[in-house]
């Protein structure tokens, strides 16, 4: 009689692993469409934070949703035909790069100001946010 327990028990647990490890490895990334921020800010200042202290920026803004507003510099279609849109820092080596998913509209174009949030994936050179959605102005 017990082992007829102890082996119910075994497979129950083996089926709520199984269920729990789908849910995890089917569950998709948060977006940023429909979400307030949880910090604004404008692109320059974003880049200059990092910039300054990484570490102190990392802590403050990473995988966070963050809004930034800003002087589009480049946009650009990247692989699996999302859209990038790089911000002007007052730094031409670096930048506020958010990454838009594939059919978001409007993409802002080139000099027009913007206002997009996104998931902060840290600071290489530039500034990343991942999961973009396009703000109203």
């Amino acid at each position: 009689m017990k082992r007829k327990h102890i082996l119910l028990l075994l497979g129950l647990v083996i089926a709520a692993s199984a269920v729990l490890v789908y849910r995890i490895t089917q569950a998709k990334p948060a977006v940023a469409e429909g979400r307030t921020a949880d910090l604004t800010i404008g692109a320059p200042e974003l880049f200059t934070a990092f910039q300054a202290d990484e570490v102190a920026a990392g802590k403050r803004f990473n995988d966070k949703l963050v809004a930034v507003k800003g002087a589009v510099r480049e946009v650009s279609t990247i692989p699996g035909g999302m859209v990038q849109v790089l911000f002007e820092t007052g730094d031409p080596l670096g930048a506020v790069v958010c990454v838009l998913e594939p059919g978001t509209e409007p993409v802002p174009a080139k000099g027009d100001t913007a206002r997009i949030q996104g998931f902060c994936a840290g600071y290489n050179l530039d500034v990343l946010l991942q999961r973009c959605s396009i703000l109203k102005p």
